[in-house]
């Protein structure tokens, strides 16, 4: 009973996988990639049930937010609030063994954040290397040149995924002046390159109506976009609670996706998603973990509490960390609520566990 949720979990993902086939019909360059992608997925899904009998659970995913630095000053943005820890940041050679790691743990997907992660071009030629491993690199899309598009487009394991707030007024005033000209000037180079790619919604209570229209994801389709990432608004940023999904918005939020999924020809995913399927939160390990920039181990991006770093430590030792290890026994405290983020909703109780490890040490 204990791993049914892993179980769940790597065939939501298997099926996106599978659904991406159906979007490659309008990109048949890439459809040699994705058949390839499905069997990497399926065989480090193999290789983590494996390692499960013998007492080590592995998620599917890492999220590693590869840098501090950006481009752009966006309104709220949780990165700059949440992390602004004076670390270096990690070094080329060691997120060359992290990724080594991850592939012999069957991690199969790393999504990398900031920050803006394309200002660190040496960390994605070095991920460009695990053909295996399947990257989404969510980016403000403003680097995205020509050059840049030609090397996505040398390597489908990286999927660009452009940040927007919908349609050109929503996105310019959280992100400033000219960010959709941006947005639509990387979707054409991208395009060009026969890059397959991809955008990045926070949904808030004020652009739900918009983002998750037909209309609206029919006309960002129409631009190339084949994965559409909707991440639910945490109000980080003091005062911003009004912004946070309304209750009967997120009991809709499943339907809406699936008859988006049946209206338009690309992948939709909700992120956290219904985790009450799951029996409560996925993080600290149980579908996912985020490393921040300097190499600390953190449940996810919106939990800033460590108490692993992997500048001193193994991948796999830290997956069994003490304060890992308590959150994921107390996952079913951690359901779903306002806010998008247990973990955060919950963060009294994540910081008093912490404290518990601290004063064991």
């Amino acid at each position: 009973m204990r791993f049914l949720h892993r179980d769940l979990f790597d065939s939501h993902i298997l099926k996106e996988f599978s659904r991406a086939l159906k979007t490659a019909a309008f990109m048949p360059s890439r459809l040699p990639f994705i058949v390839r992608a499905l069997r990497d997925q399926d065989r480090a899904a193999k290789l983590r049930a494996q390692l499960a009998k013998g007492g080590l659970e592995v998620p599917p995913l890492l999220i590693i937010s590869v840098t501090k630095r950006c481009n752009f000053n966006c309104s709220g943005c949780y990165s700059k609030i949440l992390h602004q820890d004076d670390g270096d940041e990690m070094g080329p050679e060691r997120f060359d063994e992290l990724l080594r790691e991850a592939t012999e743990l069957g991690i199969s997907i790393v999504m990398l954040a900031g920050g803006e992660p394309l200002t660190r071009r040496e960390l994605l030629e070095i991920a460009a290397r695990f053909q295996h491993i399947t990257f989404p690199i969510f980016s403000n899309g403003s680097l995205i040149d020509e050059e840049y598009a030609a090397f996505f487009g040398r390597h489908p394991n990286l999927i660009p995924v452009i940040s927007l707030e919908g349609g050109q007024h929503e996105t310019d005033l959280r992100r400033g002046y000219g960010s959709f000209d941006a947005f639509r000037d990387a979707a054409w180079v991208l395009n060009r390159n026969h890059v397959y790619w991809g955008v990045s919604i926070t949904l808030n209570t004020d652009n739900y109506p918009l983002v998750l229209s037909k209309h609206f994801c029919r006309d960002i389709n129409s631009l190339g976009s084949r994965l559409f990432f909707y991440v639910e608004y945490v109000h980080i940023a003091a005062d911003s609670q009004a912004l946070v999904l309304k209750e009967e918005q997120k009991r809709e939020l499943a339907e809406r996706i699936d008859q988006l999924r049946r209206d338009v020809s690309a992948i939709f995913i909700a992120f956290p998603g219904d985790e009450d399927q799951y029996g409560g939160c996925l993080a600290a390990g149980r579908g996912f973990l985020h490393i921040n920039p300097s190499g600390r181990v953190e449940p996810c991006p919106f939990a800033p509490y460590s108490d692993s770093d992997l500048r001193c430590s193994s991948l796999r030792e830290v997956l069994s960390s003490p304060l890992l290890a308590k959150i994921r026994a107390q996952h079913q405290l951690l359901v779903e609520g306002l806010g998008g983020c247990a973990l955060w909703a919950n963060r009294e109780l994540v910081d008093q566990m912490l404290s518990e490890d601290s004063k064991a040490r």
